[in-house]
């Protein structure tokens, strides 16, 4: 019997374990759409600035949760938005302005 409790607690350790890496590992894909009239500059979690054109497109990558997005304008502005943990597609010029529309969830 107590071998058998053993066992079972071992298990859901692991199980909870398991859980938890899941979830603070996953992919995310971010699709950054430059809409605004200008280059801008991004940066996911810190790492160095990438340029994206006017009127281009991206990729992002984050991993689990607590991401971040920096927005570097044409003025030097830097707007900081914290990340959703899905998949998205992220729209420049509405996250320029602040607007509650600037990203939208990508349903696979």
């Amino acid at each position: 019997m107590k071998h058998t409790l053993k066992v079972a607690i071992i298990v859901l350790i692991l199980v909870v374990i398991s859980a938890i890496l899941f979830v603070t590992g996953k992919r995310h894909d971010i699709l950054i759409e430059n809409n605004s009239m200008a280059g801008i500059k991004y940066s996911i979690n810190g790492e160095p600035y990438k340029t994206l054109d006017a009127g281009k497109k991206a990729l992002g990558i984050s991993k689990g949760i607590g991401n971040v997005i920096f927005i570097k304008t044409a003025d030097n502005k830097v707007i900081e938005k914290e990340l959703p943990s899905k998949d998205i597609n992220l729209f420049i010029n509405q996250a320029i302005n602040n607007s509650d529309d600037w990203y939208k969830e990508n349903v696979k």
